[in-house]
This record gives C-alpha cells, structure tokens and sequence, in this order.
C-alpha cells in the first residue's frame, strides 16, 4: 500500500482499513479502494478478547451463499428442501439418478435467478423435472406430475413455459410413439399387446406425414391410433375406455379420428390398413386447410340459397307491384262505366271478373313463395356440407 500513488493528488501518503477493505488518500480524500477482495484469510481481535474473521465471506457459486449471512441461509434452505423435493417426486415418477441430479442443476439455476420467488416449490420442481423429461424423451407427461403433485396441470404448465422462456430453453417437440406402449398395456390387449402397439405406432407415422399430428397434443394422437389398431386387431374398445386412458375428453379424440377419415388410408378396411404400405399413399393437405375449405364451400352455398330467395323475393314484389296497378286500373274503368242506369245483373258480371282476376294473382304468387318441403331441403344441404366431420368420425369409430 506505501507504493500506491493518488490518481488525484499524487499523494503517497495512503491509509487503508484491511477489515472494510478500504483505502483512502490522506491528502484529498479520493477512495482508491472500497470492499476489496483478497484470497487471504486474516483475523483480529475484539474488544472482548476474541477473535472475528476480517472482511466476508463471498462464496464460489453465486446466489447459493452469497454475501449476507441471512440472505445465504435462505437461499441454502431453499435450494436444500428442493433438492429434497426432487428426490421424492422422481421417486414417484420411477425417474433415474441422473434425471434428478440434471433437475438439481436447474432448480439451482432458478434460485440463483429468484425464479422461486412468489411460486410454489412443487410447481418449481416439476418444471425442472418435466424439463428434463422432455430433453430424455421419457414417456412422461405433464398431467402425470400433476396427479402424484395433486396440482391444477395448467398451473404446472404456466410455471414450465415461464422457466423455458427464462432459460431460453429449446426443447424437442414430444413425440407420441413415446406413449403408445405405455397406453397399450392399460387397455388390456393381452398376448397382443405388442401387435396393437406396432399397428398404433404405424398409425401414428402415418398421421404425422397427414400434418395430423403438427400442433396437436400426443394423447389425442395416441388414443384414436390405439382405437383404430383395436379394432383392426379384433377388439371392441370404446371411445370411453380409450379416454379413461389416455386421458383426453371424448370431442378430441372424435375429432383425431374425423381427420383420419379425411386421409386417403382412412378409406381403407382393417385388413387392408394391416397390409397396406404406409409410404406408398399419397399425403394429405392439413386438417385445418381442408376444414377452412369445407367452411368456404358451405358459407358459398348458403350465400348461393340466400341469392336465389332474395331473387325470388324480388320478382314477387314486382309481380305484386303489376297485378296491384292492373286492378286499380280495372276499377277505375268500372267507376267510369259503371251507372245508374246498368242493371244489377251487369254489375254482378264486373266483380265476377274482378274476383278472378284476384285469384289468378293468388295462384301466382304461390308458386314464387318456397314451400316448406323446399326450404327443408335446402337448409338440409347447407347443415350437411358444415357438419360433414360429425357423421365420418362415427362411421370411423
């Protein structure tokens, strides 16, 4: 410190204090240092005749035990009951040694980074081992933590995107072949259970070439494939056991089987799905582009329905309109001709005419007016193109 020179002054003549790690000029007063750091461990002595470390203590690992004693017994607290949290969750979830340490790691990475702060642990963790999940590709999903956690798995799944996002993290997309044994052998298939796995699994490879798995959740891809391989193979399994399953709701899995059915292999009878080369057909266009097309084609024809009744609508008025001036015609000629002087009988013989005209007009304007049986048909053909998914998906099942 004596060869230390002032930036400021110039000055030599420097005081330090090793227990604040401070060194300032005498001359001016310029700070030259402030909480330095060194490797050396140095002690003084109290007032009481004790002995007390000079300056802190900061730790290797930031955040775990950084500076402040209060502050680095919470953090050491927090990270120890997560890591003991880990432990019993991957025990319950079968998951290996490596799968927890890997959670460790990140659970440290979100307490250094304060991510524990106002959330609970248990959803801290499971994002952490679901994290490490879907890097691994085990067969696990989201609503499995939420059922050995008993928590919300939208709260699970709000807490992982949010650590994902925070880590920038880039995680493979799931695959659903991961699951089709694993939902196999609960649907009690027997001696075979492996030949319904690999007809569901052929399936599953078929739907991601039809873009029907692309932004879609695995278990409804899983379910209708294991439904469709069941009913290949001979089992009569209900779209209600597939769901207790795989567990999806009942509309999901109608609607992955609607779109196999919109498939060129979804044509094709159980035997023939069992033998047919899954390369050799053609792919399909993306559910959602079919649907926006069907959509457009039963919005066209309405619109087409509505153009002819106001068509028909518009020639009525027209064919009022006339009829309307021919009898205000015809009655203005029979006051001009009509007289004191004509008999009763001729008089009759006028309003006889006009009566036949006005049931002509009748007639007419019946036969522009739609019937109901009409009407009936067409709104028959306009339900049938918008709800075309509804009757394939049961004929599917």
């Amino acid at each position: 410190m004596s060869q230390q020179c002032c930036p400021n002054c110039g000055s030599t003549d420097i005081e330090t204090d090793a227990q604040r790690g401070d060194a300032v000029c005498i001359q001016c007063g310029t700070v030259l240092e402030e909480n330095a750091i060194v490797n050396e461990v140095t002690f003084a002595q109290d007032a009481g005749g004790g002995s007390q470390v000079v300056g802190q203590y900061v730790a290797a690992t930031p955040g775990v035990g950084s500076s402040g004693l209060g502050f680095k017994e919470s953090r050491e607290l927090a990270f120890n009951n997560g890591q003991r949290h880990i432990s019993q969750l991957a025990a319950a979830l079968r998951l290996a040694e490596h799968h927890q340490e890997a959670a460790q790691r990140l659970f440290m990475l979100a307490v250094q980074h304060n991510f524990i702060q106002g959330r609970r642990t248990q959803h801290v963790i499971a994002a952490c081992l679901y994290t490490v999940c879907r890097k691994e590709k085990t067969p696990h999903l989201l609503i499995d933590y939420s059922d050995v956690l008993q928590e919300n798995v939208y709260l699970l799944g709000s807490c992982f995107l949010k650590f994902t996002r925070l880590l920038s993290l880039t995680l493979p997309i799931i695959d659903p072949s991961l699951y089709i044994h694993r939902f196999a052998s609960r649907l009690e298939f027997g001696d075979k259970t492996h030949l319904v796995s690999m007809s569901a699994l052929r399936l599953v490879q078929r739907m991601k070439r039809d873009w029907i798995q692309t932004g879609r959740r695995p278990s409804g891809i899983c379910g209708a494939a294991l439904l469709i391989a069941a009913r290949v193979h001979g089992f009569r399994r209900t779209q209600r056991e597939v769901v207790r399953v795989v567990r999806i709701c009942d509309v999901t899995l109608r609607k992955r089987l609607t779109e196999f059915a919109e498939t060129p292999m979804g044509a094709l009878t159980a035997r023939q799905l069992e033998s047919a080369d899954i390369e050799a057909f053609p792919a399909a266009d993306p559910p959602s582009y079919t649907r926006n097309r069907q959509a457009e084609v039963a919005q066209q024809l309405a619109l087409t329905v509505t153009d002819e009744q106001r068509q028909r609508e518009r020639q009525l008025l027209e064919l009022r309109q006339l009829k309307v001036a021919q009898i205000r015609t015809r009655l203005a000629e029979l006051g001009e001709d009509v007289t004191a002087s004509e008999t009763e009988e001729q008089q009759e013989k006028l309003m006889a005419e006009l009566n036949e005209d006005l049931e002509t007009l009748d007639d007419e304007v019946e036969g522009y007016l739609i019937t109901d049986a009409e009407e009936v048909q067409l709104k028959k053909r306009v339900w049938e193109e918008m709800n075309r998914d509804g009757s394939k998906a049961e004929r599917v099942a």
